[in-house]
């Protein structure tokens, strides 16, 4: 029979040893947790900066594609001016009323403009530069969507991340990586090239 000295001894230290686990589980468990949340701040921060270098590409492409748009219209612009001076040139080359001399001038200015020239400002040469500058324009522009559908990835993933946080879920977590891959997946290909449109 035990005595009721015992007993509540034996009872203490039941109570001490539970307290004692108790506490051992709930360290435990604060470990995982902060090492979870450590790894997906880490994650986050990650993320924000392939977001920001994608973000960067993609306003360089803007800008290029911008600066190719103007100088395609400069370009055409200039081409058209020449192309209104040839006319003239031909239309005062065929009139009557003016010597001989001067319409072979008038003639010779019109072929001129029309032929090729050193510093590529003959009509035929300002329109194929033209075409070329509007096509690079357009692969840039092709190239801002490529790197806007990795951003829109990435920061889709940075607020899963966040979500995931709060919710304390690994599945999450991983949703946001799938995101995040896919996001930098499409900017290294933009950045090699292939049009994502």
């Amino acid at each position: 029979m035990v005595e009721p000295a015992d007993a509540k001894e034996l009872i203490d230290e039941a109570i001490e040893r539970a307290e004692e686990e108790r506490d051992g589980a709930a360290a435990a468990g604060h470990a995982v947790e902060k090492r979870f949340r450590d790894r997906v701040a880490l994650l986050v921060g990650v993320c924000a900066v392939v977001l920001a270098v994608i973000h960067m590409a993609a306003a360089g492409a803007a800008r290029e594609s911008l600066l190719r748009g103007i100088e395609a219209s400069d370009t055409f612009n200039y081409m058209q001016a020449k192309i209104v001076r040839e006319a003239v040139a031909r239309a005062s080359a065929q009139a009557g009323t003016i010597a001989p001399a001067d319409r072979a001038a008038w003639a010779a200015e019109a072929k001129r403009l029309r032929g090729p020239d050193a510093k590529g400002h003959g009509i035929g040469q300002l329109e194929a530069t033209g075409s070329r500058q509007r096509a690079e324009g357009q692969h840039a522009a092709a190239a801002v969507e490529g790197y806007e559908l990795g951003e829109t990835a990435l920061q889709m993933a940075i607020v899963l991340l966040s979500i995931a946080l709060v919710a304390r879920s690994r599945a999450i977590v991983g949703g946001a990586l799938l995101l995040a891959g896919l996001g930098t997946a499409a900017a290294v290909a933009t950045v090699l090239g292939v049009s994502l449109g």
